[in-house]
């Protein structure tokens, strides 16, 4: 058996799941990317910008992007923080929060496609070798 190419079935596999959750999400323009920030709200309404991008380990400049696009759909709503004037926090509109339900349709579904065939141990095991290779840093 050949060495498996784990990085590059982990960037494939990735590509896949972003198409999956961009077909499915209801003609919405939010995609995976923004989902990730509708989550974080809906569990910290009123958080700060800062605080989302860490939360995502994302880039500043791709999550400022994304929250424009957000914004302008109708899903976020962008206020000045009250303490430091250049700090922006971020809630959900009510359309933002339909959203949150839909995208949580879609990810429970994936989930369940994605865990097909596969038992307890063996998806253990996936989830470890993921959360390993999540921390791994520079260097």
């Amino acid at each position: 058996m050949s060495d498996p190419r784990l990085v590059f079935d982990l960037m494939s596999a990735e590509r896949s799941i972003r198409r999956w959750i961009d077909a499915r999400a209801g003609g919405t323009g939010i995609g995976a990317a923004g989902a990730g920030v509708l989550f974080h709200l809906a569990a910290h309404d009123n958080a700060l910008v800062g605080d989302v991008t860490a939360a995502l380990g994302a880039s500043a400049s791709g999550v400022s992007g994304l929250i424009s696009r957000l914004e302008k759909g109708g899903f976020v709503t962008k206020t000045p923080d009250p303490v430091d004037a250049r700090a922006v926090r971020l809630s959900l509109t009510p359309l933002g929060r339909e959203a949150v339900g839909t995208a949580r349709t879609v990810v429970r579904d994936l989930n369940a496609h994605l865990t097909e065939g596969f038992t307890a141990e063996e998806l253990r095991t996936v989830a470890r070798w993921l959360q390993h290779t999540a921390a791994i840093q520079d260097g």
